[in-house]
């Protein structure tokens, strides 16, 4: 009888860990944002980005710093700016002309350009969600290229020739005035602040005349609101042009006409309520382009800083960056 023949066991292998690889981030934090609130949170947000797989690099920013030219000169796959407003869209101009992708994480006082984008106002809950794109696969890949927008931006360009790129709201007239009072005010919330302002603004300031061209045509405005919007949010989430898309390539001119002070109270309350939606006396009307002319100095506001004395011109930036969500 012929030995019974036994199959070899093939040897057991022990496959070592496939290594994953994470995406670079370059995070650059304002260290003036809110009386440093980026700051504080900086590097909780930095840790939840490196479990996530993200390779970061941190740039804490001061007042000597040029945010635009650190963001232009990032090598990384993405950058984000943790920070307020102003210091994001400076952020986003720095990505523009890189051609890199933006990701703004919250870390002011108002956060209106992540409240606008529906990132909301948590600095941790948004590092949380950017950490899950962190390592490299064909399912992150696709999650980062849907999570990518076209952000629209407005140039403010002012006398001298400076080009600023503003994401949110050009103020011009009451809501001028109650982000001026209201960034000079010790308070760091956003909504608290800005409702402070406004009634402040309300006691001191009287409706003036502006004088414009508007796509060319001239055009005199008088009243207590003349804004350009990009985002229609601003004051720590307070929609004055609801109308307002940040992916649609336009812009809007809202305007609240020279009302006595006993009809604009409630319509201007309202506004700061965000119950002044549809209200007849606020007008909007989307443009491509204005420039405002008189009266010369007057200091206009965007996202919570001043950007202009007039006179300057706002031009629409059709798909200035694109956005990380």
């Amino acid at each position: 009888m012929s030995a019974i023949r036994h199959e070899d066991k093939p040897e057991e292998r022990i496959s070592s860990p496939v290594r994953q690889e994470g995406r670079s981030i370059h995070v650059l934090v304002s260290s003036m944002s809110a009386g440093g609130r980026s700051v504080a949170v900086g590097p909780n947000v930095v840790r939840a980005l490196r479990a996530g797989g993200w390779s970061v690099r941190v740039s804490v920013t001061t007042a000597s710093d040029d945010p635009v030219a650190l963001a232009a000169a990032s090598e990384t796959s993405v950058v984000a700016g943790l920070g307020g407003d102003g210091f994001l869209s400076a952020i986003a101009r720095g990505c523009h002309e890189a051609g890199l992708p933006f990701a703004p994480i919250p870390g002011g006082r108002g956060n209106d350009l992540c409240r606008a984008l529906g990132i909301g106002h948590d600095p941790m809950q948004r590092a949380r969600s950017l950490a899950e794109l962190g390592f490299r696969s064909s399912q992150s890949d696709q999650e980062l290229v849907s999570r990518l927008k076209p952000l629209d931006g407005m140039w403010v360009k002012s006398e001298d020739g400076r080009k600023i790129l503003v994401l949110g709201l050009v103020s011009l007239g009451l809501d001028a005035r109650a982000n001026i009072l209201a960034n000079d005010s010790f308070l760091t919330s956003g909504p608290l602040a800005y409702g402070y302002g406004a009634f402040g603004a309300l006691a001191s300031y009287r409706p003036s005349r502006i004088l414009a061209k508007v796509d060319g045509i001239e055009r005199e405005f008088k009243g207590w609101i003349t804004s350009v919007s990009n985002s229609g949010c601003f004051g720590g989430g307070i929609r004055l042009v609801p109308e307002s898309d940040l992916h649609d390539g336009r812009i809007e001119l809202c305007h609240v006409g020279a009302l006595p002070l006993r009809q604009a109270v409630p319509v201007l309350a309202g506004v700061v309520v965000g119950r002044a939606e549809g209200h007849e006396v606020i007008e909007v009307e989307r443009i491509k382009e204005v420039e405002i002319l008189e009266p010369r100095g007057m200091t206009a506001m965007a996202d919570g800083d001043r950007v202009a004395d007039i006179p300057f011109t706002v031009i629409g930036a059709p798909h200035a960056v694109d956005v990380l969500v």
